[in-house]
């Protein structure tokens, strides 16, 4: 079988969702071949542009199934129509809730302009088979019942990396991975529980950010700006940063729609990295089972406190959270499901054929 994956621009996305499921699924040699495109090559009724103009054909390169991530217009609809009728099968990628973008997000009047959430919700219902990250997602865009949650995993590349814990430094850095912009209300959580760990024991740690902090120290009501690293586009070259600048990773989540829908990514990759975790209570995180539970600003502030105090304590509990993901959460685990996903959209096409015929 040949499984074309028509990818997304956004790099955590594509690798996560997209190129590491490819790599894996051909490396464990399960008798499927890939191609990994931008986009399709398509023929329109009009010019570029146009925007009465339709989808009129769809070049799947011989594919046996096509994968559409992220897919949120009228013309990816089409796509997917035009595709199905020449006998191949659609699975569409999903892993984010799209109606549930929060305001104050910096792409909130764009995405809500654009329609996206409608247009991802139609393509995943006429879709043969819908993949997704996490259940709730599951219940939002395969109510019909064709759809699979394959959970986000990691690379063995990167968790056999050298872990932070083998680290002992002088200055323990506490750090959040992501950009303000995109995440305006998660910092908040925290409150004063960072500002009272950073003042728990003077001078033996600091709070640090990769990404982009805009005005995190007023959010976080902090005494001095974060240590800023710039965002690494590359996730293998990113995920590796995180190992070698963090000794603790954060991962404040504000409960909302769009947030209790998100996967464990974040504390998957701060352990894998072994870095100790601390993290909000949500359902994807107790499933996971890994990081500190915070619920309250003193939670965070206990936990990251024993943390910088207790250099034992925070080695032992991050080199477990590794241990788990390399025993449970790599990609060579959920292989098989990828494949499944696109062998079982095949034969939903074949049946979902003899009964329109």
């Amino acid at each position: 079988m040949h499984v074309l994956l028509s990818h997304t621009r956004f790099a955590g996305s594509l690798y996560y969702r997209i190129a590491e499921p490819a790599r894996a699924v051909v490396e464990a040699d399960l008798g499927v071949t890939t191609t990994l495109r931008y986009g399709l090559e398509t023929t329109m009724s009009g010019p570029p542009g146009d925007p009465s103009a339709e989808v009129l054909t769809v070049d799947a390169r011989g594919a046996d199934v096509v994968v559409l991530q992220l897919p949120k217009t009228q013309a990816a609809l089409q796509m997917l129509r035009v595709l199905q009728a020449q006998g191949v099968a659609v699975v569409v990628e999903i892993d984010d809730l799209m109606s549930g973008i929060a305001y104050g997000h910096q792409g909130y009047n764009a995405l809500v302009r654009a329609d996206v959430a409608r247009w991802g919700r139609l393509c995943a219902m006429e879709a043969d088979l819908v993949t997704v990250s996490t259940p709730l997602l599951l219940q939002e865009y395969a109510p019909h019942g064709r759809g699979v949650v394959v959970p986000n995993a990691m690379p063995r590349r990167l968790a056999e990396l050298p872990p932070a814990y083998e680290r002992e430094p002088e200055v323990v850095t506490i750090g959040w991975t992501g950009n303000v912009g995109t995440h305006p209300y998660d910092l908040q959580v925290m409150e004063s529980g960072l500002q009272r760990a950073l003042d728990s024991i003077p001078g033996r740690s600091r709070f640090a950010i990769i990404g982009q902090a805009a005005d995190a120290r007023a959010r976080l009501h902090l005494r001095e700006e974060p240590v800023l690293l710039d965002w690494i586009k590359n996730v293998d070259e990113y995920v590796t940063a995180v190992g070698e600048h963090l000794d603790i990773g954060v991962a404040p989540l504000r409960i909302d729609r769009f947030n209790t829908a998100k996967s464990w990514l974040k504390v998957m990759e701060y352990s894998a990295r072994g870095v100790f975790a601390v993290r909000s209570l949500t359902d994807e995180y107790e499933r996971l089972g890994l990081g500190m539970r915070a619920k309250r600003p003193r939670d965070w502030a206990t936990h990251l406190s024993k943390a910088i105090a207790d250099p034992d304590f925070r080695r032992e509990t991050a080199a477990a959270a590794r241990d788990r993901v390399l025993a449970s959460h790599l990609d060579e685990h959920t292989a098989e499901l990828w494949a499944s996903a696109w062998r079982q959209a095949a034969d939903n096409r074949v049946r979902a054929h003899r009964i329109g015929a």
